[in-house]
């Protein structure tokens, strides 16, 4: 299930994320909209310019999302067995959520940014015309270090964003639970517009994560991921923190709405 999620998410989407990248961590697109960015690749690049950096995401989008899920569960069971009632005792106001999807977020936010930081590196280079060589030989603390490159953001965005989504997943499902168990319409809604509102959370993050692993980086050296925030927010304010959102969300939409609908099918499939 999480590897049909995986695989199909960046085939649908690939060309809404590489215009979000360049206009987050290019200077030259820092001032144009989403239309021009993507006018500008396909005059230059053609398509095959729109679908850069896909190749490490296929690589490892399937594994990415198959240990999201596998950490969330695995989070989950162990927060329901061990007897502790602040894990398991429903949270005040909150419809009977117990804190476990939070303690289930984080773990698959951790899950996440352990497969996906280098390979998301990898694209983020491709998308801005960087390179993803090694300056520091083969193996080495050094290269380790070299190629999680943005992992403090990727997990900063990832915990805002999962904890959101898993959040309004469990919301809606108690709000509408006969909506929700439909195999596609409800997986539809969970990937589609749960998981937009929670990028739309965490996407200053996503912006600082752009910038730190794109070809520019050197730009934000030594910086840490607050520093990098209000630097952005001070010269840009809100239009900069939320740079790129129009494909990101577009993109968002689109790949987690068809990923998210593929996912419930299959686990609906393999309960029956």
């Amino acid at each position: 299930s999480g590897m049909a999620y995986g695989l199909l998410s960046p085939m649908a989407s690939q060309p809404f994320d590489t215009i979000k990248t360049k206009m987050q961590a290019e200077v030259k697109f820092s001032n144009q909209g989403g239309f021009s960015v993507g006018k500008h690749v396909l005059q230059t690049e053609g398509l095959r310019g729109l679908y850069r950096g896909m190749v490490p995401i296929l690589l490892s989008t399937g594994a990415q999302k198959s240990a999201l899920f596998a950490g969330y569960a695995g989070a989950r069971r162990w927060c329901d067995q061990s007897g502790l009632s602040v894990l398991t005792d429903p949270i005040p106001l909150m419809n009977g959520m117990s804190a476990s999807i939070l303690v289930a977020s984080v773990a698959s936010s951790v899950a996440r940014t352990v497969v996906e930081t280098p390979f998301e590196l990898a694209k983020v280079r491709s998308q801005t015309g960087g390179s993803f060589r090694s300056s520091s030989g083969l193996i080495s603390l050094a290269q380790l270090k070299e190629v999680y490159t943005g992992a403090g953001a990727t997990f900063g965005r990832s915990t805002m964003m999962l904890t959101s989504f898993f959040v309004l997943c469990d919301q809606t499902e108690r709000a509408v639970p006969e909506l929700m168990s439909r195999p596609i319409l409800g997986g539809f809604i969970k990937g589609g517009l749960c998981a937009t509102v929670a990028w739309g959370i965490a996407w200053p993050v996503e912006v600082v994560k752009s910038k730190v692993q794109g070809s520019e980086a050197h730009l934000y050296k030594g910086k840490s991921t607050m520093q990098i925030l209000q630097q952005t927010a001070q010269k840009e304010g809100m239009k900069g923190l939320y740079r790129g959102f129009a494909p990101g969300a577009a993109r968002s939409f689109v790949a987690n709405g068809v990923g998210m609908a593929v996912y419930q099918l299959t686990q609906s499939m393999r309960t029956d």
